[in-house]
This record gives C-alpha cells, structure tokens and sequence, in this order.
C-alpha cells in the first residue's frame, strides 16, 4: 500500500521551495552597513515582536523544508530566551517531546546590539555561547569556536513505542550577520533574523515522520502494525520522502548563497550535502569544508535497526545513529 500524495509527492516538497527567482543574497541584505557604518539603532523590541517576526519569516522564508512542516504542524517551539531562562525553556521543552507537542526548539535572544546590520557574525557567536552556558558543560570559548553543544534526551521511540536515549539533541547558532556577504562567516545556512539557537535531533525528527505517514496511511502506529513487509515498504517510502525533504532544502539554500563565497550544494550520487561548516558544531570562527550524510544514509541506518527491532534481533538503541560532517 502507498502512502497518500501529501506524504509522499514531491508536491510538499516544492510548496516549500524559495521563490525561483529570488536573488543569491540575503533578503536581509538591504540593511547591511553602508561605507563601514553600522545601522542606526532604534531602539529595543519587545520580546513579543522579534517572536512574532522570527516566526513570520520562517513561514514564508524559511528554506527548511523540515523546520516548515514542523511550525505548520504546531511542533516547533520558539521562544524569547536569556541566559537565565534557557534552562526553563530546556526544561519545557522537554516535557513537550514527553507529551509528543514538540519535535525542535529555537531559542531566541532580543539584544540589540545584534539586530540586524550591526556587529559581526563572531561577535553574535561568543554571544550566543555564553547565554547557553546553563544547559552545557561546555565552555562558551569552546562553542563559539567549533565545539559541539549536545543533550541526550530518554524518551519514548514514536516508531518502536519503547523508551530509549537520544543522543543527538544539537544546539547551533543563527544570527542575521550570516547573510552579510561582506563577513567573513558568511553562511546563508546560518542566517535567522535574530540571534536564535535551534535545538533538534535528526534522528527523533525522522522518527516523528515515519509515526505520522505510518498514521496517515494506515491509521495506526507502526507498533501496532504486525506484517513486516508493509513495515519495511513504509520505511523505504519514508526515506524516500525524507532524502527528498533534504535534497530539496540544501538546493534551496544554495539558491539563495554566493557558493563562490560559501560552498554548499548536494553531492552528484545525493549521498552527501557539502557545507562551509560542520555539523553539528555549535559555532564557528573558521570557515572549513565540509560533506554530511544525507538520509539516504542514516534513514537507512535507523529503519535497519527498527526492523532488527520488530524481527526481535535486538531492543532498539536510538544513539549512535547520527553521524558528525568530516572535512574534505
């Protein structure tokens, strides 16, 4: 049995493509400095505002196709943070991944001196890092500097419906100044119109969309389905779909990048996406090459062990799935 046009078409996925057209610079480009000057301030916004215009963007701007699905299916928490409420926000949010109402997180930080057009892409970094610092043993020199910033979160498999430790929760930062051209870290990827953390897993975000194209197509959990060749007909659809949801949000973020500045396109064989950063680094001060699997590989990898789960071969173990990008 196939599973239904609007998980599986490409149709979703063009609905969230950028408009062909658009420029290969920032949209926020317009408000970088002119002749050396930073932009004029005025004033601070309210939290409220720069909550409302972060999530505003990723509506229509977004180039994730995944982070898309997740806000329009009121999956993807964001929320005003400062170093002192970034635990609570931790704290809730995983209750909400407990309860299943959240999938990923951005944090979002309303300073300033780093709105738009003012300041560097390493000056917001730093920043970024020392305001995470109550949800890592990590040092905030370390993160903004290539340093991972990990969480490993116990929570019930959607797939497998059996408890298990996800250790790939990452935390990377986002500031406007990376759609500046003229920065030296210059990273569309990076871009977000505030300085903003996002914190998600790849491995429980596929494992979402499996449970929910499972539900869409039979109507029940993948855990309640007992024939194992439909099992494994869906698991291949599924990272069919996802390669496709990948694929298209790396092209979308090369439509919008100077690549003669910052490289990042989708390898040939679609086996791998190459970025001028590694993931899952927090932050970076030195722009480096890097290739990172694409879900051709690692969908593969975890459907493998839900049906060495479902055949009882083995309890399901969801760390050690992810895989961290290489240089080249």
């Amino acid at each position: 049995m196939s599973l239904p046009l609007v998980e599986l078409s490409t149709a979703a996925d063009v609905a969230y493509s950028p408009v062909p057209d658009r420029p290969k610079t920032c949209p926020h480009d317009r408000r970088t400095p002119v002749n050396g000057r930073k932009a004029p301030l005025n004033g601070r916004k309210t939290d409220a505002q720069i909550v409302e215009e972060t999530k505003a963007w990723m509506t229509r701007q977004l180039p994730c196709v995944a982070g898309r699905r997740e806000l329009n299916r009121g999956r993807y928490m964001v929320r005003a943070a400062t170093r002192a409420s970034v635990p609570g926000i931790f704290a809730d949010f995983r209750t909400q991944l407990e309860q299943g109402s959240a999938v990923a997180c951005l944090y979002v930080f309303n300073d300033e001196r780093f709105y738009d057009g003012r300041s560097q892409t390493a000056d917001v970094f730093h920043f970024l890092a020392n305001q995470m610092q109550g949800i890592t043993n990590v040092s905030a020199d370390d993160l903004a500097h290539g340093a991972a910033l990990t969480n490993s979160i116990e929570l019930r498999c959607p797939v497998t419906n059996q408890r298990t430790l996800y250790d790939d929760f990452e935390s990377i930062a986002f500031c406007p100044q990376s759609g500046v051209k003229a920065d030296m870290l210059y990273d569309p990827l990076m871009f977000s119109p505030y300085p903003s953390v996002n914190m998600s897993s790849d491995v429980y975000a596929f494992s979402k969309f499996v449970a929910d194209s499972a539900i869409s197509a039979w109507g029940k959990p993948v855990y309640q389905e007992t024939d194992l060749a439909r099992v494994a007909k869906l698991f291949a659809q599924c990272v069919a779909r996802w390669q496709r949801v990948a694929t298209t949000t790396i092209r979308n973020y090369e439509a919008l990048t100077d690549t003669a500045i910052c490289p990042v396109h989708v390898t040939d064989d679609e086996k791998y996406w190459i970025a001028f950063h590694k993931d899952p680094a927090f932050a970076e001060q030195k722009k480096e090459i890097h290739r990172h699997e694409l879900p051709i590989g690692y969908g593969t990898r975890i459907t493998d062990r839900w049906l060495r789960y479902f055949k009882g071969d083995m309890a399901f173990v969801a760390s050690g799935l992810a895989r961290d990008g290489e240089p080249i």
